[in-house]
């Protein structure tokens, strides 16, 4: 198995040295010395030190020689004479050599790589960077390989790196316009599929001759592709960089070994380019940052890739745009336009060169949506709704001032690509109509969250979080396959596409207005016949019924989009349809299921094909795919495969963390995992994506930290963490949360009942108001000493959840108190054959089988069985109280009925 260095060598490619004047040794014409070999010499590799100390050995004994023997002669690699080793990093040395064919200083990269196919990499990567012909960027001259090190011939450039030229004190003005050109290096590095992976201010250079090179394009692959995946059949970025790079600069996903994109560039320039500023001060103490500039610096190190900027290009824009440049142009601008005509006016600003901005209005287009007075009729309703509400007014503020900034950003870059040619007119007008059901989204969620009732806050957030990406207006407007209407409909199928915009927002917020309009606009839709938009209204309908949870009539509803969208030529619309109705099939009971649900799942394969041909544009659609397919397997009882696609789904490219739907797949891979430090280490992943999305008090939150603390094994803990979560479900949610009041409150009645807390197990139980209301019904009876008809009515309970697997569960739970009444009544004979049987449901459930709240259970039965069985069957109670006795021990919190256990596996009795 090949060593990390040998995996990834090239961790440092592209490294020009730095040096001050007075360090070029004097070349002269002579012979020629070669470097001996270990084989050559004889000498054993094993132990042998490195071929670099070899090289510098080399160099300093013929300067020895030159000196003491008058000689002429040079060490060379391949036609380069060596001078001097100037640099050394964990994969690489650096040397200053002599090119006598071209008489000209250069810099020389070796790169130690013992495999061939590293070394072909290599190579390649290094004729991919001579090809980078940009003034930021070093040039590189020649490539080759020598023994089993590759060499790479730079330009020397004299001058400081970018760190050292911050040490003296700088204005703002000179450090953005250092780092500025910096950027345009990787920005042309991006253009040619190269993304550094390593930029720091140590590895850009300002030359003596005032030009700024990147340098040291040491962690460079060259697979920059628009889904950021690499060439077919070769390891992924990850794969190949996972680990590599300088932490304090690399972007989450680079030290959690995700999939790459130029976008990491971004990361680490804002960084640096943070430090700088930040660093400026000439008394060591840290400067202020402006404004304007700290913003683009937290966009640009944005936690997810996606909430960058579109491209550097994008970057490097903004920091262009000084406000006070900005300022002085707009004064000259009105000083000439009052002096007079317009057209006069322009013509002499274009001769003079401050031409008006082309693309400039987008940020005021959006302005007449996110309007001032819509923002604080929304504020001013949000604090009439009790603590939840007064507590997201400022934060839902901040989060649509912020994706309004996104869309006259999008708008603007759309713009200014139709202004250069790159968008054919009729792409443009798409690109606008993308972005115009995007700001009739924004508009509608100001109007909702501005009338919106409590009960359905929650609702509206998620709908607020699911407004629609901006920044992907571009890329699907590149990559649909659509027909756009035909001329005559173009206008009506453009209004009915907003109205379309419109009730997504309100199905996704359970509106009550939206069932109405949505079976409205599929008419409409249906009459003008334009199938790509008939298709988009199926599944908003679709959705509206699930969110009501009208599912019988969701799924042919969801079925009808997905046949219409593939029918219109719409394959990212028909992968979400088809992924919604997969899930809607997973959580309906069989004999609710249309006749053909096994039919469409049997189609899973095709659709995964479609969702992976479709790259990019279906980033969202692709892992909300995958993870419902994790949910059908989870629900079929396949937890080995669902764990896989629940995998799949979080480590696809260019999954948004913003986008709520899809943070369940890692609360669903957490319930699936079989290691418990894994399992916490995801739901708490789970809970913190949530929280920073929708707030720490948000239902969807709760109900993150509702299945964490059911899987806590020491049963104070699972019990502390219950009792908060209820409250903080009855303080914030009263309406909303009443089945997850229920369902937590159920839980917590069961642990207070197990440690003999009947005042904590009667107030529980009497909130519990969903299905497993019946057997809390016990719970109260028992409570009261009606021990007859707690045993009633618990296995009439059980009776009625033997269904689904996830109510077979609560079947079990009935018949286990039944047997624990029964053994009060001092009927063992029924507590036995109830044990038995609850036990026998629990065993079926082997989707969750690992989980602590199963495991207690099942350990509580088994505990009852060994002690009700010790005299007639010692065998089997020696066995039983043996596991449960281990199950106690290791969960904490157990020692008395772990003790006891402990004593009949010895003994059996």
């Amino acid at each position: 198995m090949p060593s990390r260095d040998e995996a990834e060598p090239a961790s440092e490619l592209g490294h020009a040295a730095t040096v001050t004047p007075g360090h070029a040794a004097t070349v002269t014409p002579g012979l020629a010395a070669t470097v001996p070999t270990a084989e050559a010499t004889g000498v054993p590799r094993i132990g042998a030190r490195p071929e670099a100390d070899q090289l510098a050995r080399a160099v300093a004994r013929t300067r020895i020689g030159n000196q003491l023997f008058a000689k002429a002669e040079r060490v060379n690699l391949g036609r380069y004479h060596l001078l001097e080793m100037v640099g050394a990093g964990g994969m690489g040395v650096v040397w200053g050599a002599w090119d006598p064919e071209l008489e000209r200083r250069v810099a020389i990269k070796l790169v130690k790589a013992t495999m061939q196919a590293a070394r072909d990499r290599i190579q390649l990567e290094g004729q991919a960077l001579a090809k980078l012909s940009h003034p930021n960027v070093v040039t590189v001259y020649d490539v080759g390989v020598v023994d089993e090190q590759v060499y790479i011939v730079m330009e020397w450039v004299r001058g400081q790196n970018l760190r050292a030229y911050g040490r003296t004190p700088r204005t703002v003005r000179e450090l953005v316009a250092i780092y500025r050109a910096a950027g345009e290096g990787l920005a042309a590095a991006h253009a040619e599929g190269l993304i550094h992976r390593d930029f720091k201010p140590d590895n850009a250079i300002r030359g003596d001759d005032g030009r700024v090179r990147v340098l040291d394009f040491g962690l460079a692959r060259n697979d920059v592709r628009p889904d950021g995946s690499g060439d077919g059949g070769s390891a992924p970025s990850s794969d190949m960089t996972r680990g590599a790079g300088t932490p304090k600069y690399m972007p989450p996903e680079q030290a959690e070994g995700g999939v790459l994109t130029p976008a990491v560039d971004q990361y680490a320039f804002c960084v640096s380019l943070r430090e700088a500023l930040a660093g400026r001060n000439a008394d060591g103490k840290d400067a202020d940052i402006p404004g304007w500039i700290e913003a683009i610096v937290i966009r640009g190190t944005a936690r997810e890739a996606k909430d960058r900027f579109p491209a550097m290009a994008d970057l490097l824009y903004a920091l262009a745009r000084d406000p006070a440049t900005i300022w002085r142009r707009r004064a000259i601008a009105g000083g000439a336009l009052a002096a007079t005509v317009a057209a006069f006016v322009i013509g002499n600003l274009r001769a003079s060169g401050h031409a008006v901005e082309p693309c400039s209005g987008a940020r005021q287009d959006i302005a007449r949506t996110f309007r001032p007075a819509a923002r604080a009729q929304m504020a001013l309703h949000l604090n009439t709704l009790g603590a939840y509400g007064s507590d997201e007014a400022t934060r839902l503020d901040g989060e649509l001032a912020s994706y309004a900034d996104r869309w006259a950003a999008s708008h603007h870059t759309a713009c200014l690509a139709n202004e250069r040619g790159e968008l054919t007119a009729q792409l443009y007008e798409r690109n606008l109509s993308c972005l115009g059901r995007a700001r009739v989204g924004l508009e509608t969620v100001l109007d909702l969250l501005a009338r919106v009732p409590g009960e359905r806050l929650s609702n509206a957030i998620v709908a607020t979080r699911g407004l629609p990406d901006t920044e992907r207006c571009l890329t699907e407007t590149l990559a649909s396959t659509i027909e756009p209407p035909p001329p005559a409909l173009a206008a009506r199928a453009n209004a009915l596409g907003n109205e379309v915009a419109r009730l997504r927002v309100l199905a996704q917020a359970a509106d009550p207005g939206a069932a109405a309009a949505a079976a409205a606009v599929v008419a409409q839709s249906q009459e003008l016949g334009y199938l790509p938009l008939l298709a988009r209204a199926y599944l908003v309908q679709g959705i509206d019924l699930v969110v009501r949870r009208d599912v019988p009539r969701a799924i042919p509803v969801l079925e009808q989009a997905a046949t219409t969208a593939i029918d219109a030529g719409d394959e990212v619309g028909f992968v979400e349809a088809y992924a919604r109705e997969v899930y809607e099939i997973a959580r309906t009971e069989k004999d609710q299921l249309p006749a053909n649900a096994a039919l469409l799942l049997g189609a899973i394969p095709y659709v995964e094909h479609i969702a992976r041909r479709l790259g990019a544009a279906a980033s969202f659609e692709r892992p909300l795919l995958f993870n419902n397919i994790g949910v059908s397997r989870m629900s079929a009882g396949d937890k080995a495969d669902a764990r896989a696609w629940f995998a799949r789904a979080i480590d696809e490219p260019r999954t948004r963390a913003g986008d709520v739907e899809l943070v369940s797949a890692v609360g669903n891979l957490a319930l699936n995992a079989d290691q418990p430090a894994e399992r916490d280490r995801l739901f708490m992943r789970e809970r913190d994506t949530l929280v920073s999305l929708l707030g720490p008090n948000h239902i969807r939150t709760l109900e993150a930290m509702y299945k964490s603390s059911v899987f806590a094994t020491r049963p104070d803990v699972a019990a502390s963490q219950i009792r908060d979560v209820c409250h903080r479900a009855q303080t914030f949610h009263a309406k909303e949360a009443a089945d997850m009041v229920g369902r937590c409150a159920y839980e917590l009645g069961w642990l207070a009942e197990e440690r003999g807390d009947t005042a904590e197990t009667r107030a529980s139980m009497q909130l519990v108001n969903n299905a497993r209301k019946p057997i809390a019904q016990a719970y109260l009876a028992a409570l009261d000493g009606k021990l007859e008809d707690a045993v009633r009515q618990a296995r009439h309970a059980a009776e009625g959840l033997q269904g689904e697997w996830w109510t077979q569960f609560y079947a079990a739970d009935g018949l286990l108190f039944a047997a624990i009444c029964a053994d009060r009544l001092h009927r063992p004979a029924d507590a036995i054959a109830s044990l038995r049987k609850a036990l026998a449901f629990y065993d079926q459930l082997t989707v969750i089988k690992q989980a602590p709240y199963y495991l207690r259970r099942t350990a509580r039965a088994r505990a009852l069985l060994a002690r009700l069985v010790a005299a007639s069957n010692p065998a089997e109670a020696k066995q039983l109280a043996g596991d449960a006795a281990a199950w106690y021990r290791a969960a904490g919190g157990y020692d008395a009925i772990a003790g006891e256990l402990d004593a009949i596996a010895q003994t059996g009795r």
